[in-house]
């Protein structure tokens, strides 16, 4: 007994050991809104200021563009005269006051009408029907409509603006799935544009419903791509892109809005699928480095 007691006393001299400190991790994910069900299958976004967001639907809805406030409420929609929604996939704006709408998803690699619609913001965000100058655009690679299954590489859901150009990052749909995304740029002015391939980057090789670019953005010469699980950060110098850090996205969804805001918050939506919902709002801030 005497010789418990004895270590009872000694043990305050000898505290348990410290667990070891978990690295922070470098991204915080939020669930922060819903978007207006009128957005069940928002294709893109983008910020015109820190408390306004312009979204589109894609495929198969009228061309019509939401003016939103930042937990997904509609302040204000104004139509995109004379342009019909074959398929409207992501959205940018320049430092000039103005957006460019891409009506470029190909899915099925066989279409000869692709176009980005250039908008004044501030008609956007007044009238209720706004007027567009059209860039029209082809890929010089593609020779075939659709081409054959190892070459699908003519989908895109994701582009950006920057230094007067528009630069365009393909989704790809090759069989089997090689998981290259093309880059393309040409001038953001209105015209009609072949550009030949400038880059690439690969993202994955397991599917294209895990590894296939749907969205991008740029800022702060830091590039962003989204596929359905995963946000990609990346370095764009030479027009490049060059993977720096991944943040993983769960749950996969189908996620193809991306927008960052001049805080550099990222915020990411997701289409409404029947019985998986969908609608979220999801912010991306990076932590502070203790």
């Amino acid at each position: 007994m005497l010789r418990i007691a004895c270590l009872c006393l000694l043990l305050p001299l000898f505290p348990a050991p410290q667990r070891p400190v978990q690295p922070k991790e470098p991204y915080s994910i939020k669930r922060s809104g819903t978007v207006d069900k009128a957005l069940g299958e928002i294709s893109g976004w983008v910020f015109v200021n820190d408390s306004t967001l312009i979204a589109h639907n894609d495929s198969g809805n009228d061309p019509l563009l939401y003016v939103l406030n930042l937990d997904g409420t509609i302040r204000h929609t104004a139509r995109i005269n004379g342009v019909r929604n074959s398929d409207l996939e992501d959205i940018a704006a320049d430092d000039k006051g103005n957006i460019y709408v891409g009506d470029i998803g190909n899915n099925a690699n066989n279409r000869k009408d692709l176009a980005i619609y250039k908008l004044r913001i501030a008609n956007v965000l007044s009238d209720s029907v706004v007027t567009s100058s059209p860039i029209f655009f082809s890929y010089a690679e593609q020779q075939a409509f659709p081409p054959a299954n190892d070459q699908l590489y003519y989908d895109a859901e994701a582009f950006i603006y920057d230094n007067d150009s528009l630069w365009v990052f393909t989704k790809c749909r090759t069989k089997p799935f090689d998981g290259k995304c093309l880059v393309y740029g040409f001038p953001a002015k209105q015209g009609t544009y072949q550009p030949t391939k400038h880059s690439f980057i690969e993202t994955g090789k397991s599917t294209w419903l895990k590894d296939a670019v749907t969205a991008a953005d740029f800022h702060n010469d830091t590039l962003y791509l989204l596929t359905y699980n995963r946000l990609l950060i990346c370095d764009f110098n030479n027009r490049k892109p060059v993977l720096k850090t991944t943040v993983q996205m769960q749950p996969l969804s189908q996620k193809e809005a991306l927008a960052v805001n001049s805080k550099s918050v990222v915020y990411i939506a997701d289409e409404r699928v029947k019985l998986l919902g969908g609608g979220t709002i999801f912010t991306v801030t990076k932590n502070k480095k203790r």
